[in-house]
């Protein structure tokens, strides 16, 4: 569950100064990893909020029928977010048409009563006030049910406030106001402050080297914030993943593939990841070995992904 939206992209090696044509293809976190789960043959579903309109429309259609079970998407009033990406080189460059905070309080609304799922999947996930929280009590909610717990932390620059730059949101208020140009609000501390209750109740937690930075810690800080038996997962893009758990550290390193569109890789590493848990129980998880091997499918699922051309 978490962010659907569309990536408008522009054509290969255009900058979006000068692109006139734009691909639309289906995004966000959320969205790749519950497409790369169907593509892997095991059932995925979605919740989401989408707009009301024909975009959010469309939307939900192309993933139905992509193999995605839609069911538990929701259209209100916020629009569906619209990203622009532009891939130079390599390196992909995002600008974001979003409504951010409508979006995660639409989010928190379309939760549902019960899960009924093996594993539940929290990405892109904006640290909004009571929004947070609320996906938080739902991580709980799911553990008592059962269901095994991930966490893709996600976390975009633009949609976190600087106040995520004080060591994981503890002590907000009195350190962010040293940090220069930020002024903290209320809003903002507890937003994060409710994402890392959601970090808390996970099984698995995969973040980036850049997500590390966003939230201003460490993977061994962060590692420390979560639950005894969980397992933290750092990638780096196409250098090795840091895997720290019950079992210690370990270093998995991927096969070196020639990225076409590196746009989603992480999401896609999730699903991989993913695919190799579900059918595990969740008291498995901790287990050292079955997470090495899942981060090893990780790399792959995310190294084909990078390799093929979409839209």
């Amino acid at each position: 569950m978490g962010e659907a939206l569309w990536d408008l992209h522009a054509p290969a090696g255009i900058p979006l100064e000068r692109a006139k044509l734009l691909r639309r293809v289906p995004g966000g976190g959320a969205v790749n990893t519950a497409t790369a789960l169907a593509r892997l043959g095991v059932p995925s579903g979605l919740c989401a909020a989408l707009g009301d309109d024909a975009m959010g429309r469309g939307l939900r259609d192309e993933l139905a029928a992509a193999g995605v079970d839609v069911g538990r998407l929701a259209l209100g009033t916020a629009r569906t977010g619209l990203v622009l990406v532009a891939v130079e080189r390599g390196e992909a460059r995002f600008q974001g048409y979003r409504q951010a905070e409508l979006e995660a309080r639409a989010l928190a609304a379309a939760l549902p009563a019960r899960w009924q799922a093996r594993v539940v999947h929290f990405t892109g996930i904006a640290p909004v006030r009571g929004a947070t929280s609320a996906l938080a009590r739902a991580a709980a909610r799911a553990r008592r049910e059962g269901c095994a717990v991930s966490v893709d932390v996600n976390a975009r620059p633009r949609m976190w406030p600087r106040a995520a730059h004080v060591d994981g949101g503890r002590d907000l208020p009195d350190r962010a106001r040293r940090l220069p140009g930020h002024t903290s609000s209320a809003r903002d501390d507890a937003g994060v402050r409710g994402c890392f209750r959601l970090f808390e109740q996970a099984d698995l937690v995969k973040c980036s080297a850049g997500d590390l930075a966003v939230l201003g810690t460490t993977a061994r800080a962060l590692r420390e914030r979560l639950r005894a038996e969980a397992t933290l997962v750092v990638t780096d893009g196409a250098r090795d993943a840091l895997v720290l758990g019950p079992g210690g550290e370990r270093a998995v390193a991927p096969r070196p593939a020639r990225a076409i569109a590196p746009t989603g890789a992480g999401d896609a590493f999730c699903a991989g990841m993913l695919a190799a848990l579900v059918w595990q129980g969740r008291e498995r998880w901790g287990d050292a070995a079955l997470m090495l091997r899942a981060v090893a499918r990780g790399h792959d699922v995310a190294r084909a992904w990078v390799r093929r051309k979409r839209g």
